[in-house]
């Protein structure tokens, strides 16, 4: 540690670039982490923030919860058997603000507002009665309210703003949680139909309830052409999901290998430079284990205050993004991600320190001239 704090403090300039590099490509590999998780909460923060641990669909809406249907007489058979089970309705539509036209995309959220499915009102208050609507935070960046008029562009039914609930997009679209019977009232305006039926059930079993094959046999025996889904294969049918966290995937691989990459040619160029040194070194007796710690010890001082600088900047970043912005890092994963970075910057040195173990003494300070 001793020789490697001398040489950091010696060649100043030379490992501040070095660090600066390595600050801006662990900055890029967090990014890049929290957009993937950020495109993943806007495409099914709904249903990951969900309570509930199985959906039971129509067998043939290609086990996506808004094109599934399901008869009041299904669901009820449902609730005998598991009493944690409640409806659920995901329709997307378009909406606009008091007296406004600018038409705002939105999704609605029909569920028993007193059940589990009931996300948590971070402002205002919870839904009461019919025509009440909470909405995501996003929609504060859209001027809306606690009191505002939230009209259905399809319909022209009204809803009262009441609260602003955190977290709850589904397909790229910000949610409005509403009752089930505010639900129904968009619905009969939109179909023209009075008949009660639901998309979904959740379940959320507890710990004296059913667990995922009992429920599978119950469905399979007495209820036809329907599904048991997990949350999980919900949320890998919603549309685009699956897509952008490959894309995404691919492109956090590419990064890091690259990144690997150049900090292996960095830490070797910098060896290389330094043989003459390492061959006194070993002529005045330092032993191999001495020069490999040396260069462990700058690794895993540049990559370390580097990865706190980029760490810093990152969340830095993150808290001053708005709310519409699909970023989503938490410290946990960042923290992954940074010992991930430090590794494989260990790694890419054992090159270098392959090189030193090579290092002829007599060759290295001229002395076959």
């Amino acid at each position: 540690m001793f020789l490697a704090w001398k040489e950091l403090k010696h060649n100043k300039v030379r490992y501040a670039l070095i660090m600066v590099l390595l600050t801006l490509m662990i900055f890029l590999v967090l990014f890049l982490s929290g957009l993937a998780k950020g495109l993943s909460a806007a495409t099914s923060s709904a249903i990951d923030n969900a309570s509930a641990d199985y959906y039971i669909l129509e067998d043939s809406a290609d086990n996506l919860i808004p094109r599934s249907s399901l008869t009041a007489e299904e669901f009820n058979r449902i609730k005998e058997f598991v009493s944690n089970a409640t409806p659920i309705n995901i329709n997307r539509s378009a909406a606009t603000r008091n007296e406004t036209t600018t038409k705002l995309d939105i999704t609605y959220m029909g569920i028993d507002t007193e059940d589990f499915l009931m996300p948590k009102v971070i402002e205002g208050s919870k839904i009461t009665g019919a025509g009440q609507i909470v909405l995501n935070n996003s929609f504060l960046e859209e001027g809306f309210q606690i009191g505002d008029l939230l009209k259905d562009a399809q319909t022209g039914y009204e809803m009262e703003v009441v609260g602003f609930t955190k977290n709850q997009m589904y397909g790229h679209s910000s949610i409005g949680v509403v009752s089930l019977e505010t639900y129904e009232e968009i619905q009969k305006l939109y179909t023209g139909r009075d008949t009660i039926s639901y998309q979904a059930a959740a379940i959320k079993p507890g710990s004296s309830e059913i667990n995922y094959t009992e429920l599978k046999n119950f469905v399979e025996n007495n209820l036809k052409e329907t599904i048991v889904l997990t949350k999980s294969e919900v949320i890998s049918h919603i549309p685009g999901h699956s897509q952008e966290q490959s894309t995404i995937l691919m492109m956090l691989v590419f990064l890091l290998l690259i990144s690997s990459f150049i900090v292996g040619v960095f830490f070797y160029v910098t060896t290389m430079q330094k043989i003459p040194q390492f061959g006194v070194l070993k002529a005045v007796g330092a032993k191999m284990s001495t020069l490999v710690w040396s260069l462990t010890a700058q690794v895993l001082l540049l990559s370390g205050i580097s990865m706190i600088i980029g760490n810093l900047l990152t969340f830095a970043m993150a808290s001053a993004l708005p709310p519409t912005m699909p970023f989503v890092l938490a410290p946990a994963n960042a923290a992954l991600v940074s010992v991930l970075f430090i590794v494989i910057s260990l790694l890419t040195s054992l090159f270098s320190m392959a090189k030193v173990a090579r290092v002829d003494a007599l060759t290295a300070i001229g002395g076959n001239e």
